[in-house]
């Protein structure tokens, strides 16, 4: 059967209303990047992001999570600029980077601390300590 014109309204209406309410007024308050399936390792890492209501977003490739997605990024020219002098990226945020457990592993021994030679930790650092989302 055919969808009607006010079924496929009510269905629109829903999306924009839900992505309102998950969204809008919101603050971003942890972004990181974790696995995107244990069983599936190959698939690589997406980016996660958490708002003040505790929400976490994961970036996928489809409607389903069949993999991780990138986000991709449009911005003025002026703030593109200010990307570049601090040398971030500035187009998108891709999949594959390391994720978080990953990460703190690397600083951790770049900076000595599983053997006591340095005394800041990785939150006196500015790192935030997180528990990776599980699919559930």
């Amino acid at each position: 059967m055919k969808e009607t014109l006010k079924e496929k309204y009510d269905r629109t209406k829903m999306w924009y209303d839900s992505a309102t309410k998950l969204l809008v007024n919101r603050t971003i308050e942890r972004v990181w990047w974790q696995e995107w399936d244990e069983e599936y390792p190959e698939e690589g890492t997406g980016l996660v992001f958490e708002t003040d209501k505790g929400d976490a977003f994961f970036i996928g490739m489809d409607d389903e999570g069949n993999g991780p997605g990138a986000l991709h990024v449009g911005m003025s020219d002026e703030r593109r600029e200010e990307f570049k002098k601090d040398k971030l990226c500035a187009s998108c945020l891709p999949v594959g980077v390391e994720s978080h457990s990953s990460y703190k592993e690397m600083w951790l021994r770049m900076h000595g601390l599983k053997h006591g030679l340095n005394s800041q930790s990785w939150e006196e650092a500015g790192h935030t300590e997180l528990t990776e989302v599980k699919d559930g």
